[in-house]
C-alpha cells in the first residue's frame, strides 16, 4: 500500500521531466547574428597646398621714440593749465601757461644792457673819430714846437734870447711829445676797448636771447597732433627751473616694443639685414592695426632680443605703455598645409582617409599659421613628402584614432 502511494508521483515527476529535455531537444535553433564592425562618424577638411606664411606670435608694449617732456625755463608760479591727461592735442594749441611777470623783468633787465652797451659802442667810435683828428694836430704842434726849439737855440748862439727862453722852448716840446704819445696810445687801444665792448655786448644779447627764450617758454604749445600723456603740476604750483611740466607723445610714430624668442631671433636679425621688413598684425579696441619690423635691440638676454615694431598708421586706440598682442609674418614656406590644431595628433602625426579608413601620415610642424582676427580657426602649419594636393584629412580628434579605424563622413 504505501509502496504505491510512493512510485506513483515518482512516476510522473520522471515522466515530466522527461517530456522537458525531449521538447528542447526538439525546438528549433535561432540563427546566429554577424559581429559588425563599428564606424566612427567624424570631420574632414581637403588638404591645399600653398606657400603660407607662419606667424609667430609676440606681447609687446607701445612706445614713442618721440615723447617728449617740458619743463620749466626757468622759477615761476603756473597759471593756467588747459588741457588733462589722455587729452588729444592740435600743433599751436596752448596747453599750459606760466606767469609772465615771473619772466618779464629779466628780458627788459637784459634788453637794458644790451641798449647801455650799444651806445658806449657808438660813443667809443665817436671818440677814436676825434682821437684820430686830434692825432694829425698833434703831430702837427709837435713840428711846431721843434722848429721853436731849433730857432731859439740858433738865437740864442746869437745872444738875441736868454738861455731861459731856450729852456721854455724844450719844455713845450717835450710836453707835446707827452701829448702825441698819450693820443698815439688812445688810437692803439681803440680795438682793445672795442674788442671789450662787443664781448660784453655779445654776453648781453645771449643773455636777453635766454630771457626772451624763457618768456617765450612760459607758454607751452603743441608742436604736433598727439596725446597728454601726463600732466604733472596743477594752477598756483611753483615751479623750479628744469621741473617737469607736461608730457606730449606724437599720435604717428608710435612703435611696439617686444620680445623675440631666442629660438627665432637669429632669423628676424637676418632678414632685417638682407633689408627686408617683416610685417605684423594687432587688434587694438576692435581696430586691425598693422606694423613693420624696423629695428631690433642693441643687447641680447636669456628670454631672446627686443625687437620694434613701427605702426603703419596712427591708430586712434594706440596708447603708450599699452600692452598688444602681435602676429608678426615670417617668410613664406612652400607646400605647406593650414590644419586646425584638433587635426594634429600625438604633436607630429595627422590621418587621412583611405577607403573609409584612416592611415597615419607623420608631419613636421612649421608653426601657427595665423588668420583673421576673429574670423579664422586656430591653425597650423604642416609639411611632409606624403601629403598630397586634395587629401581627406581627419579634423574630429578622436581619443582612439589608429590607422585602419572605420569612419564615415560627416557631411
Amino acid at each position: 500500500m504505501n509502496k504505491k502511494k510512493i512510485f506513483l508521483p515518482v512516476m510522473l515527476l520522471a515522466l515530466g521531466i522527461g517530456g522537458f529535455v525531449a521538447l528542447k531537444s526538439t525546438r528549433p535553433k535561432p540563427p546566429v547574428a554577424p559581429v559588425k564592425e563599428p564606424v566612427w562618424y567624424v570631420q574632414t577638411m581637403t588638404a591645399q597646398l600653398a606657400s603660407i606664411s607662419p606667424v609667430t606670435a609676440l606681447n609687446g608694449r607701445v612706445e614713442s621714440p618721440e615723447q617728449t617732456r617740458a619743463a620749466a625755463h626757468g622759477v615761476g608760479r603756473v597759471s593756467q593749465v588747459h588741457v588733462r591727461e589722455g587729452q588729444s592735442i592740435s600743433p599751436g594749441q596752448l596747453l599750459l601757461q606760466l606767469d609772465p611777470r615771473d619772466f618779464k623783468p629779466k628780458v627788459d633787465q637784459a634788453r637794458g644792457e644790451v641798449d647801455e652797451l650799444q651806445a658806449a659802442i657808438a660813443s667809443e667810435e665817436l671818440r677814436h673819430k676825434a682821437d684820430l683828428d686830434q692825432l694829425a694836430q698833434e703831430r702837427q704842434l709837435l713840428e711846431f714846437a721843434a722848429a721853436d726849439v731849433r730857432r731859439f737855440e740858433q738865437l740864442r748862439q746869437e745872444n738875441f734870447y736868454s738861455q731861459s727862453a731856450v729852456d721854455q722852448s724844450r719844455q713845450n716840446l717835450a710836453r707835446q711829445q707827452i701829448t702825441l704819445r698819450s693820443r698815439e696810445l688812445a688810437v692803439a687801444d681803440h680795438r682793445a676797448r672795442m674788442s671789450q665792448l662787443q664781448a660784453r655786448l655779445s654776453k648781453a644779447g645771449a643773455n636777453l636771447e635766454q630771457a626772451e627764450l624763457a618768456l617765450q617758454r612760459s607758454r607751452v604749445v603743441a608742436a604736433f597732433v598727439g596725446y597728454v600723456a601726463k600732466v604733472e603740476v596743477a594752477e598756483g604750483d611753483q615751479v623750479n627751473s628744469g621741473q617737469s611740466l607736461i608730457s606730449l607723445y606724437p599720435a604717428a610714430g608710435l612703435e611696439v616694443r617686444a620680445k623675440l624668442p631666442a629660438t627665432q631671433q637669429d632669423a628676424f636679425v637676418s632678414a632685417l639685414r638682407r633689408g627686408e621688413r617683416p610685417q605684423a598684425k594687432a587688434m587694438v579696441a576692435g581696430e586691425l592695426l598693422e606694423f613693420t619690423l624696423v629695428r631690433s635691440g642693441a643687447a641680447a638676454d636669456a628670454r631672446g632680443l627686443d625687437a620694434f615694431f613701427a605702426a603703419r598708421r596712427p591708430g586712434k586706440n594706440l596708447r603708450i605703455g599699452e600692452l598688444i598682442n602681435l602676429q608678426v609674418a615670417r617668410a613664406a614656406i612652400p607646400n605647406v598645409v593650414a590644419v586646425p590644431y584638433t587635426a594634429l595628433f600625438g604633436g607630429r602625426q595627422l590621418y587621412r582617409i583611405e577607403a573609409g579608413r584612416l592611415k597615419a601620415l607623420d608631419v613636421e610642424v612649421l608653426g601657427d599659421a595665423g588668420g583673421a582676427f576673429g574670423q579664422d580657426t586656430p591653425r597650423l602649419l604642416v609639411r611632409s613628402p606624403a601629403l598630397k594636393q586634395g587629401d581627406i584629412l581627419l579634423v574630429t580628434h578622436l581619443p582612439n584614432a589608429m590607422s585602419g579605424l572605420k569612419v564615415e563622413i560627416v557631411k
